[in-house]
């Protein structure tokens, strides 16, 4: 598993650049077989990740190892999770499984005032002039990338274990950026290469 690559996995240094101090509990939105989940497991002393297919969750166990790693099996903005109760909250490729405004919402409720919330996210390009400025580089630079790494989904972590897909999301990298603009002031929005778009925020302290 160490040595697996793919587009998700190369940005989780920006969830590792963005952990609050002094974080003790943190939140894995659409965990799947739950490899940031064990990563996180190693600088944040207890973690959860919920996803809503059951065989990811049963993968994400069956790897969990001693780490103390809960992991709940269920829709996202239906679980029981009590508000105010993280210090983190990530979401890679998940939040256009979901509603994203409700998602974005919870989300921010669910951090106590100082967390960080950090998506990592998948949208539409609406074939803007910025879309297509990111999108002729992300090809050339995949294929080269590619071509001395082993590819996306190389070695499943089960027998005929395939990722639960959604496709296309329903936004465009505009109408998430507005979205998150509207909803989480304050918010930091990033484009990245490999069709992947980043929003980090810090929920305002108390006082």
């Amino acid at each position: 598993m160490a040595d697996r690559w793919n587009h998700n996995v190369h940005y989780h240094r920006v969830i590792f650049g963005a952990i609050p101090a002094r974080c003790d509990r943190a939140l894995d939105v659409g965990c799947g077989t739950g490899r940031l989940t064990r990563e996180l497991s190693r600088v944040v002393p207890h973690v959860t990740g919920v996803d809503r297919d059951e065989q990811s969750i049963a993968v994400a166990r069956s790897l969990a190892g001693p780490a103390d790693i809960e992991y709940r099996c269920g829709d996202f903005l239906g679980l029981p999770l009590e508000p105010g109760s993280f210090d983190l909250v990530t979401a890679v490729a998940s939040l256009h499984h979901m509603d994203a405004e409700a998602a974005l919402r919870r989300m921010a409720d669910l951090l106590r005032p100082g967390g960080a919330l950090v998506v990592i996210g998948l949208a539409r390009n609406g074939w803007s002039l910025r879309g297509l400025a990111f999108l002729v580089p992300a090809v050339v630079s995949n294929r080269i990338v590619l071509l001395w790494r082993r590819p996306p989904w190389a070695g499943p972590p089960a027998a005929g274990y395939q990722p639960p897909a959604v496709w296309p999301p329903a936004e465009t990298y505009g109408e998430i950026r507005r979205l998150a603009g509207r909803l989480l002031p304050g918010m930091r929005y990033r484009q990245h290469l490999y069709w992947r778009y980043s929003i980090c925020w810090q929920k305002a302290r108390a006082g």
